[in-house]
């Protein structure tokens, strides 16, 4: 063991630079952060933001090698410190090594040269002003191994990358950020939300490959967006974390995370990381211990210190979060969890300005749920100033801002963001039993363009009730929670949408057709439902949500821009998905208090325990048996067909929409399309009746001829067959439409 003493009086003789900042943000400050492992020399760099007033930092390192070094707090220093009697912090064990770092001002911390390998574990000794000890995981770690222990040396050289052509920009495939245009390069964008552990048994990296070969084969997709993979307890749907920059081990580590992304590129799929830089998770959240991060509690965890006290070095380490995803891991675009909670749209800001200086192919998207504000993707680059101007002009504003003043940052520059006004309208026109919305369609279309078009995330899933849109869809349309039992309005539909999952399992099993009315009824009542629905009521219903499905996939595949679905949805999954998770103190707790698993259940209406929720949300765990067997097919085939003819058409991809119609007569709503070269019509029908080569409408546009060139009713996926595709002369005089409900139609125009 080596003991290294620390000069006398720490607390007299310590520098103040305040007034003479070292940190520069050039690149290869953004980088030197945390444990920087040199290969040539097989030494470590450590670099850390702690508390600026702190006495002294020291570095404690551990070879791998030397046994389990357990919890982060169960192996204690002995520690002497005093104004006047110096400072020796020594491992009790004789197991480590320790070094002072030096203090470089404003809070800044250094050791270089450390003899620290990869894998090698390392943490924190913070003696604070108040002579109290903090012993701390690094907020920088790059490799956690387990969210309550030792943080560990990464060598970012392990990995080597095979798809080069595509890193280097030659891949044609690759989808760029283009800020000079106005859909900003994303209008082929089709996004496939993905959540490691539910895509396998397994739940990890490499296992999830299958589900990119399958994705990739389909063709409906050309990005994955990877749902949060940042340190958590367990695993779960990763917006608990807590190292912002490691990967959950369990899913398999950093250089697996980047074999599973150097693959999807390898398939023609672009990746997208989803990082949360608005809170920490509530477990394994030492940030308070290691210096001025947090500002205080929210609902999730820890709010974090944007525009507090010393915030420039918290905002650079969320901002060097984002780099690092962006540069480490190869990502195509990163999407940022609820910007608006972070608190900072001058993060937000800096986050942008940084990404577009260093990144600048890797597109941006943000879920800001506030109302489309349209400054979160307005993009104007003072282009008289420099980076670093534009850097120090939001620290100024900052610091305007603590003195009182209400400065206004300006736009955010993202190049796209989540639409939660579309897709909270488009699930209400087609989960309500005779919504007539069609000015709200027409509102959301024209405003959705360069924004992501989506009908259901992980959000509208899991956070309601874990079922996906076939079952929530059975609840709507037999109304289902009236005739529930449940304590209140939140607990029927709970139970309804319990009672609807099984259903959905039931119509779609092997013997459901030959099922007889006496076993139906005694299911249903052994379900908790209060009146008995018929097969053949079951039958229609089902293959109504089935129509509604591919009608929203429709909608938001014919709106100029990106778009995005959740995983399985392109196959009428079945799966639950749920809000899933599992923190360190979770089964102590249910222990020790058999009420708080009650709380849960009444909150969500099931259990979120990892090891119980994660296998119902195993993607196609249940089968399509029966007379849905070719179900999937249908509507693999659907989805396809649609993708194939978003990449062959102009119009669909960036085109103008140049006019509208609605007719509130038959509940029908047409946008029309056009490019330098072709000019579509679209269709959309939400009635509930068909309508057999006798629609007409009078916005018809006059003197030209169309063509049916799609229709989302055909047999072939498992339609009625109320098509129009023989049609080559459909004019505003001989109209005469066949529509089935809850379809769409799409006619080009041939002359």
């Amino acid at each position: 063991m080596r003991v290294h003493s620390i000069n006398a009086n720490i607390g007299q003789t310590k520098q103040k630079t305040e007034n003479h900042p070292v940190f520069q943000r050039v690149w290869q400050e953004h980088i030197s952060w945390g444990a920087n492992y040199i290969p040539k020399t097989g030494k470590t760099n450590f670099k850390l933001f702690s508390f600026p007033d702190a006495k002294a930092v020291f570095v404690e390192v551990a070879s791998k090698l030397s046994g389990n070094m357990g919890n982060i707090r169960d192996r204690l220093v002995s520690v002497i410190a005093g104004a006047g009697a110096g400072a020796v912090i020594s491992s009790i064990d004789n197991k480590t090594n320790i070094y002072p770092m030096k203090e470089e001002g404003n809070g800044i911390y250094t050791a270089n040269s450390i003899y620290a390998k990869p894998d090698d574990q390392y943490r924190y000794i913070i003696l604070t002003k108040n002579n109290d000890i903090n012993i701390v995981k690094d907020p920088y770690a790059k490799k956690q191994d387990h969210i309550l222990g030792w943080s560990s040396v990464f060598n970012q050289n392990g990995y080597k990358w095979k798809n080069t052509d595509w890193l280097e920009g030659k891949d044609p495939r690759r989808i760029k950020r283009k800020p000079e245009e106005p859909l900003r390069g994303l209008e082929n964008l089709v996004i496939e939300e993905i959540n490691i552990p539910t895509l396998s048994e397994e739940g990890t990296f490499d296992a999830a490959k299958s589900r990119v070969d399958i994705i990739a084969e389909r063709g409906i997709a050309n990005a994955i967006e990877i749902m949060p993979v940042e340190n958590t307890f367990s695993k779960q749907w990763g917006y608990d974390g807590v190292d912002k920059f490691a990967v959950n081990s369990q899913l398999g580590g950093p250089d697996k995370l980047k074999e599973f992304i150097d693959y999807a590129h390898g398939k023609g799929l672009n990746v997208i990381m989803d990082m949360v830089p608005n809170h920490m998770g509530p477990d394994g959240d030492y940030l308070k211990e290691t210096g001025p991060y947090i500002k205080g509690k929210g609902e999730f965890g820890h709010l974090l210190n944007y525009e507090g006290k010393d915030n420039r070095y918290v905002r650079d380490w969320m901002t060097n979060a984002a780099l690092w995803w962006a540069n480490e891991f190869k990502v195509d675009g990163i999407r940022f969890d609820l910007t608006s909670a972070t608190g900072s749209d001058y993060l937000l800001k800096q986050i942008s300005l940084e990404l577009n200086e260093h990144n600048p192919d890797v597109f941006l998207i943000a879920e800001d749920n506030m109302d489309n504000r349209p400054q979160i993707t307005n993009y104007h680059d003072n282009k008289n100033a420099t980076h670093n101007e534009k850097i120090e002009f939001i620290d100024s504003q900052i610091d305007l801002l603590q003195k009182g003043w209400n400065p206004n940052i300006g736009s955010m520059g993202f190049d796209s963001e989540w639409d939660s006004k579309y897709q909270n309208t488009l699930r209400k026109v087609i989960l309500e039993p005779g919504s007539n919305l069609l000015r709200d369609v027409e509102k959301i279309i024209k405003e959705t363009q360069h924004r992501i078009k989506y009908a259901y995330s992980h959000d509208e899933i899991g956070n309601w009730d874990g079922t996906k849109f076939l079952p929530k869809n059975l609840v709507m349309h037999f109304l289902l929670s009236s005739f529930m039992d449940g304590t209140d309005d939140a607990k029927k539909g709970q139970n309804a949408a319990k009672a609807s999952q099984e259903l959905c399992k039931l119509i779609v099993s092997k013997d459901f057709y030959n099922i007889s009315s006496t076993d139906l009824i005694k299911i249903e009542e052994e379900l908790g439902i209060k009146k008995f629905i018929s097969k053949a009521e079951l039958i229609n219903a089902f293959k109504s949500g089935l129509a509604k499905q591919k009608l929203m996939f429709g909608i938001s595949m014919t709106t100029p821009g990106p778009k995005m679905y959740f995983q399985g949805d392109d196959q009428a999954d079945l799966s639950y998905f749920k809000f899933f998770r599992e923190f360190s103190d979770t089964k102590k707790l249910r222990n020790d208090n058999p009420i708080s698993i009650c709380n849960i259940l009444n909150q969500k209406g099931y259990d979120t325990l990892e090891e119980v929720a994660r296998k119902d949300c195993i993607i196609d765990r249940i089968k399509y048996e029966g007379i849905f067997k070719d179900t999937p097919a249908q509507m693999i085939k659907f989805n396809k067909d649609l993708s194939n003819l978003l990449k062959n058409h102009s119009a669909l991809q960036k085109g103008e929409i140049t006019a509208f119609y609605n007719d509130y007569n038959h509940n029908v709503n047409v946008h029309k399309l056009t490019s330098s070269d072709e000019e579509l019509l679209v269709i959309k029908h939400f009635g509930d009746g068909f309508i057999d080569k006798s629609y007409e409408y009078f916005g018809f546009p006059q003197d030209s001829t169309w063509e049916e060139i799609f229709n989302s009713d055909a047999e072939k996926y498992g339609g009625a067959g109320y098509t129009n595709e023989d049609r080559k002369d459909i004019t505003n005089l001989n109209q005469k439409l066949s529509l089935a409900p809850n379809s769409f139609i799409i006619l080009k125009k041939v002359n």
